[in-house]
């Protein structure tokens, strides 16, 4: 079975679902590609301080990838599948803080903490 490395795009649309971020009303969004990029980008470089092993296809001594909207909506997600759904729930978190709702709630920060758990269990 060949599978397909998802696209910067398609992780956002994944993360965007999971934020219920359309506005039925409106068909806007709350939350813009840039925010939700941003929060990508700070997520590998969390992945870099604590699995640089993640790293070691493009290199060590390379910088941590930065991706911009919407030059890099089609590029390929730039790690291992078993990130991928770690990098969403980093996005999503910090996302929701900044929701009131969410962050009271503490899912916000229940989605970080999986975040990293993910991260520590991939390890062993």
């Amino acid at each position: 079975m060949l599978t397909t490395q998802p696209t910067i795009g398609r992780m956002l649309s994944d993360a965007r679902a999971i934020l219920n971020d359309v506005v039925p009303i409106t068909g806007s969004v709350r939350y813009s590609d840039t925010d939700l990029i941003q929060a990508f980008n700070s997520a590998l470089s969390e992945v870099r301080a604590k699995r640089p092993d993640a790293f070691l296809a493009t290199g060590l001594r390379v910088s941590v990838p930065q991706y911009v909207m919407p030059d890099d909506t089609a590029a390929e997600f730039p790690l291992d599948l078993v990130f991928y759904p770690l990098c969403i729930n980093y996005i999503v978190g910090r996302s929701e803080l900044r929701e009131d709702e969410f962050a009271a709630e503490g899912r916000a920060v229940a989605l970080l903490n999986k975040f990293t758990t993910g991260l520590l269990v991939a390890a062993s």
